[in-house]
């Protein structure tokens, strides 16, 4: 392979995002290194950001590289009841991390969230200022605000909902799916957010890999989702229809372990009209993940 191509070491190619965006690479060409924790996946190796240095896995790593910082705990109920284990990798080791990316001039790609906004208003864009509301929001914003003083070459990447391809895998589809195969459900009618296929997502940090300039950036699908929307499509595409119901509420009458924001979704338009990137249509992942989540249950006799 050409000496010259550009390095991609992503942070976290175990994950949802993160195995995406090293298939989609490795597919495109690129020299790629993906590391995982406690999830092998073919083709990663081990490296848990708390204990090991990445100048030892990767001892040549130089202003060439990008790399991008997927690792985290991402769920913000969890991150709310253990925050001393959700800071030590959330925080500390991610600044460790960046320390080292910096030192050596390398590029560093962070993926932040749509949690660092208050959901007073929605429709962020990358000008948008932050005012995270949960703990998970202030600790992506604390690493927000250390990247952007840097002095080598960053890119803040946040993004909503991601919607993946396994039925194992924790996104809001398969959340509400289930919440509403359970009894006593209920749906905002006043939330809203937005999802992407985890695929696009993937396509779009990809993207950045020639966009050495690109310093914020939202990938998301453009359509905006109400959770009772979201609810009813579900119901629409389900075999398992009958079995579903709920019961419209507020989202103040929601109980969070935090306060959480209530219109929660992003403009992502630059990322279309500069960027040229595309997004598969909201309704389209939905019905898609929806048939997967069928797809288990047993047939008709």
């Amino acid at each position: 392979m050409n000496s010259i191509t550009p390095r991609l070491i992503i942070i976290g190619a175990s994950g949802l995002i993160g195995w995406e965006l090293f298939s989609a690479a490795t597919q495109a060409g690129y020299r790629v290194l993906g590391t995982y924790a406690d999830h092998a996946k073919p083709g990663l190796v081990r490296f848990d950001i708390r204990t090991d240095s990445l100048l030892n896995l990767v001892p040549d790593l130089g202003p060439l590289d990008t790399v991008y910082m997927l690792s985290a705990f991402s769920n913000p109920s969890w991150v709310y009841q253990h925050p001393e284990e959700a800071r030590a990798l959330n925080v500390t080791a991610t600044r460790a991390l960046i320390d080292t990316v910096s030192a050596v001039g390398g590029r560093l790609v962070f993926m932040s969230s749509v949690e660092v906004f208050d959901g007073l208003v929605g429709g962020y864009s990358e000008a948008s200022s932050p005012a995270p509301l949960n703990l998970y929001g202030r600790m992506k914003l604390e690493i927000e605000q250390y990247v952007e003083g840097l002095s080598s070459p960053f890119c803040i990447v946040r993004t909503s909902w991601n919607v993946g391809w396994s039925t194992t895998q924790r996104c809001v589809v398969k959340l509400t799916y289930d919440t509403l195969l359970a009894a006593g459900a209920r749906m905002a009618h006043d939330n809203t957010f937005s999802i992407a296929d985890s695929r696009d997502t993937a396509a779009g940090l990809l993207a950045l890999a020639s966009h050495p300039a690109v310093k914020r950036l939202h990938l998301a699908s453009s359509q905006t989702l109400i959770r009772t929307e979201l609810a009813d499509l579900i119901i629409a595409t389900s075999r398992r229809a009958a079995e579903m119901a709920y019961t419209p509420t507020t989202f103040a009458s929601i109980p969070y372990t935090e306060p959480r924001a209530r219109l929660n979704h992003l403009d992502c338009s630059w990322a279309t009209t500069q960027l040229g990137l595309r997004f598969r249509p909201a309704v389209d992942i939905i019905r898609d993940k929806v048939r997967l989540l069928d797809a288990p249950a047993p047939s008709a006799a």
